[in-house]
């Protein structure tokens, strides 16, 4: 039987994939860099360490990447984070997974202060058992680093465990690991996409998921 879920945040708990991709624009084009919004968007779901090269040289990064980083993350802080809303669905599918006895975890490339604050509006905090952020691992998505160490604190085998998330990225790095992955498409990645990256299964939005009794997150295996 499964005994967790790792879950991803941005994208798949909370609407928030567009507004990244705002500010990372807007931090690039303040220092000269400027870069159409579409190219952007395509990256979200990876954190700076793995966006930062699709942009930038090696030099460019080791002479603005700590700049850049630093302030897309005070546009992101000061002109979005208030406008992030939470997508539907969340509350009753932790309730299910709680009551089907499920440890949940989440995961985010993202920084720590960011996904607590998402907890937060998202009034999980009673059902949450950890958060693993992007502060807490080497590399971030589409490295399995992130669901590797949830992995380890949890003492799970790959076949313990399922990824809930939104982007290829998501489902790249879990596979690395023998990690099924339940994808939706609220994070606006097209479902071509992620079942090329190897989505286990893809579904419109967290209400669809939870409607699915044969979900590899709620059955029991034989």
């Amino acid at each position: 039987m499964i005994k967790g879920v790792i879950s991803d945040i941005d994208g798949t708990l909370v609407d928030s994939n567009d507004a990244h991709a705002s500010a990372w624009q807007e931090a690039f084009r303040e220092f000269g860099i400027n870069l159409k919004w579409e190219e952007i968007r395509c990256e979200i779901g990876k954190g700076a360490d793995q966006l930062l090269p699709r942009f930038l040289t090696p030099e460019q990064i080791s002479q603005l990447g700590t700049q850049i980083q630093k302030r897309k993350k005070e546009i992101f802080r000061n002109q979005y984070l208030d406008q992030i809303r939470p997508l539907p669905g969340v509350i009753p599918l932790f309730e299910r997974l709680h009551q089907d006895k499920k440890t949940i975890v989440l995961a985010t490339s993202s920084g720590k202060s960011e996904a607590q604050h998402y907890v937060r509006l998202l009034g999980i905090d009673r059902w949450v058992r950890d958060i693993i952020t992007g502060e807490d691992v080497a590399r971030s998505k589409p490295h399995p680093d992130l669901f590797h160490l949830a992995l380890d604190r949890f003492q799970w085998k790959s076949s313990d465990a399922v990824v809930l998330g939104d982007t290829p990225y998501d489902v790249s790095a879990a596979n690395i690991l023998g990690l099924p992955t339940i994808a939706v498409l609220t994070g606006g990645f097209s479902e071509e996409s992620l079942r090329k990256a190897g989505a286990a299964e893809i579904y419109p939005d967290l209400p669809a998921l939870l409607k699915q009794d044969e979900s590899l997150l709620f059955h029991v295996k034989a």
